[in-house]
């Protein structure tokens, strides 16, 4: 790891700064409540009034935040000192200290300066007042500690301590239920291999162990699951002996544990969908991890086709670059995994925004945005001239780099950070952008890029950082939704045909479910470039994970037929309420909607949150009359269905994010309503209109009879009844209308 993200190993530095223990150091595991003590003893420099300590963990990681006011709450954290006399002020900062220790306790020494050899201690999750501890992070980390800054001088630079104690471990919970992934697309009679696993509260994979399972291929297969196996189970030889559209089912008995994701079986294979994620990054950046852990995750955990490491450009050394390239070479392996070796180029979005550079080689050159927090020891001696400032730069180096060396490269714009602007897409090396993450739903960059004339193709991402590529879980509220996945069109697993399919943009782009989803405009594919002169015939399939809402066919940004495999109908008891949006497109467009909804009469009979992930978020107390919740959106819909027993005049009151709502049940009964709240594509929607029926399959035919002259775009976006979404890459129709002679 860099210098900034790595501990501080230098022990001489323990007679001058001091140095710190952490007790105990016994694995936990996650979402659980534990407390540590952290003990700091002061060095020869000693510690003069308005010095003090910061004490943190890496961004990604969703520990509880200490607080020092209320015993009894959770993450109460208290300081001692053994001066008598000393006096300390402390706080939360959320953005107190650099990145990737944003988000730090900060202790400081408002009287009685400290001597060499006195000590500070810091209990995290002090339980002595009746706190149930300090909140444990949501995901699994093999190597976690408290980092921990000291300024000895009250000159606001804070420096490293030396740790005494070794890391700590944070394990997955127990199983809560399982998952079965399969390929999306095998041949009649050809052995698969599918995986089965069980999954925590939070999602994590996680060990379990099962016997008397059968999973229903033909013939049927038993299943064993053990711990002893790890946080996953492959089963090898299994086969579909006919055609079509197949979900096999995991079962105890008779009892349907898990149903796998579509798998359409055919006569004769000439492609495969491979699933990837092309963005996310581990501890050599910002993030838990390393790189070895991130690949073995993907590939065996998170059970995608490929990926690519891709860490922040300005604090990746040269050695952490080298890291992920021997971790490339380990792990790719054509017909069973690719590995792409590349980084992200992390220009601010003045300078054309994130952008993910894949190598097709096992390794490549790297042009910075910038060498912002790397120390010049970190990288060769004339990196500052190899820099790319602007994307316009970085374009020209890599057509430079790929002219002298006939090698190849592609680069994914994206939106979750540092959002990228479309007016520096350049096509030919960009062909593709990243319409989903952890970050968010970003669909309004895909009307961006129509409404400009830039034509462009989609898939999905996570840009994790919580060392879980292809299957990431909200972590902080910077990352709200479950992380998306790219599908791409490939004649096989490996690097050179999965970089032909994305470059060729025949892929599509979903919030982390395997749906299936093909469409065709006058049979030229999804991606593809065309000419006609009269109306267009197109056509669409799709095989979802959950039932399907809607199938909602564009042309560039303009509507043109919705369609609904399943019948919607009107139940008057039960009210779905919606809410969506962000602040605005940048960093921190993330919306709290942490709120709830009062009835002035009748009963509340049950509540479901919707599309809630994890136990992060979801409802917090339901009561006959009253419901609260947690909820965060950053493009996405979230929301809750109540079923009431209560007359028309009863009186629903909302309260959430941006909202204050009063409607009457009479006026949901007999017609959807809908606030718009601003920013954006802010808004609250009430309804009790459901998709209730059980159509996972659907194809639908659409004549277009009258494109306008000139290029079209037609692209899908796909609902299901779960709030999962796939969007296709649009097909690029140009139209000359004819002239009667």
């Amino acid at each position: 790891m860099g210098k900034i993200t790595e501990r501080n190993t230098d022990q001489s530095t323990v007679v001058t700064w001091g140095s710190v223990s952490i007790a105990p150091t016994d694995d936990v595991v996650v979402g659980s409540f534990a407390t540590w003590t952290l003990t700091y003893t002061v060095g020869a420099y000693a510690m003069d009034v308005g010095g003090g300590l910061k004490i943190g963990t890496r961004r990604q990681a969703d520990f509880g935040h200490p607080q020092f006011d209320n015993p009894v709450a959770d993450n109460y954290t208290t300081i001692t000192c053994s001066r008598e006399g000393a006096r300390f002020e402390a706080y939360f900062d959320p953005r107190g200290h650099k990145r990737p220790f944003n988000a730090v306790a900060v202790i400081r020494l408002v009287s009685g300066p400290l001597y060499p050899g006195h000590t500070i201690t810091v209990t995290l999750g002090d339980i002595s007042g009746g706190s149930r501890g300090l909140a444990v992070q949501s995901f699994p980390e093999n190597a976690c500690d408290f980092a921990v800054f000291l300024d000895p001088l009250s000159s606001g630079e804070y420096k490293r301590v030396y740790c005494q104690s070794s890391n700590f471990t944070i394990l997955s919970g127990p199983s809560e239920y399982f998952t079965v992934v399969a390929p999306t697309i095998v041949e009649v009679g050809k052995p698969f291999r599918v995986q089965v696993r069980g999954n925590d509260k939070f999602g994590n994979p996680t060990p379990v162990d099962k016997t008397g399972l059968t999973l229903d291929a033909d013939p049927a297969i038993n299943v064993v699951l053990s711990q002893s196996d790890g946080r996953a189970t492959w089963v090898d030889g299994v086969i579909l002996n006919a055609t079509g559209v197949r979900r096999l089912e995991l079962k105890d008995g008779e009892k349907i544990l898990a149903i796998s994701n579509p798998i359409v079986a055919q006569t004769k294979v000439d492609e495969i969908i491979c699933w990837g994620d092309t963005q996310a990054q581990t501890a050599s950046t910002v993030g838990v991890g390393t790189p070895d852990e991130y690949f073995a995750y993907a590939r065996d955990l998170a059970a995608i086709d490929f990926t690519t490491h891709q860490g922040n450009d300005f604090i990746l050394s040269d050695g952490d670059l080298e890291e992920v390239g021997l971790a490339v070479k380990k792990y790719n392996e054509p017909g069973r995994f690719a590995a792409f070796f590349g980084w992200e180029w992390s220009g601010p979005t003045g300078t054309g925004g994130d952008r993910n550079v894949m190598f097709l080689d096992d390794e490549g050159p790297i042009y910075r945005s910038s060498h912002w927090q790397l120390c010049p020891d970190e990288i060769t001696k004339n990196a500052a001239a190899k820099e790319a400032v602007h994307a316009r730069d970085l374009q020209e180096r890599m057509r430079t780099y790929m002219a002298e060396t006939g090698r190849k490269i592609s680069i994914v714009p994206r939106v979750g950070g540092r959002r990228s602007g479309f007016q520096a897409q350049d096509p030919e090396l960009e062909p593709v952008f990243e319409i989903c993450s952890n970050h968010g739903v970003f669909e309004w960059r895909l009307h961006e890029f129509l409404n400009a004339g830039v034509r462009v193709g989609v898939v999905g991402a996570s840009d994790d950082h919580t060392c879980r590529p292809g299957l990431a879980y909200p972590s902080t509220p910077e990352m709200t939704v479950l992380g998306g996945l790219g599908a791409v069109f490939s004649r096989d697993l490996s690097r050179g045909d999965i970089y032909n399919g994305m470059m060729a943009r025949h892929c599509y782009g979903t919030t982390g479910a395997r749906i299936y989803l093909d469409i065709t405009a006058n049979k030229v594919r999804m991606g593809d470039v065309s000419n006609s002169s009269g109306p267009t015939n197109i056509w669409g399939c799709v095989h979802g994970t959950a039932p399907i809402e809607y199938i909602a066919l564009f042309n560039r940004s303009r509507e043109l037929r919705r369609f609904h495999p399943n019948a919607e109908t009107r139940d008057m008891n039960r009210i779905k309420i919606i809410w969506s949006g962000a602040t605005h497109q940048d960093r921190g467009r993330f919306m709290k909607w942490d709120g709830g909804l009062e009835m002035n009469s009748g009963v509340i009979m049950g509540a479901t949150p919707l599309n809630m992930y994890t136990a992060k978020y979801g409802i917090d107390n339901l009561g006959e009359r009253h419901v609260t919740w947690r909820s965060i959106t950053s493009g996405q819909e979230e929301g809750i269905l109540i079923h009431i027993n209560a007359s028309d005049d009863t009186v629903i009151a909302f309260e959430a994010g941006p909202a204050k709502i009063k409607f009457n049940v009479g006026e949901v009964r007999s017609s959807n309503l809908r606030w718009d709240l601003g920013g954006l594509d802010q808004f609250v929607t009430a309804s009790t209109l459901h998709t209730d029926d059980n159509t996972f399959d659907a194809e639908f035919d659409y004549i277009d009879d009258s494109p306008v002259e000139g290029e079209q775009a037609y692209w899908v976006r796909v609902v299901q009844t779960d709030f999962h979404r796939a969007w296709s890459s649009p097909i690029y129709i140009e139209n000359k209308i004819r002239k009667n002679l």
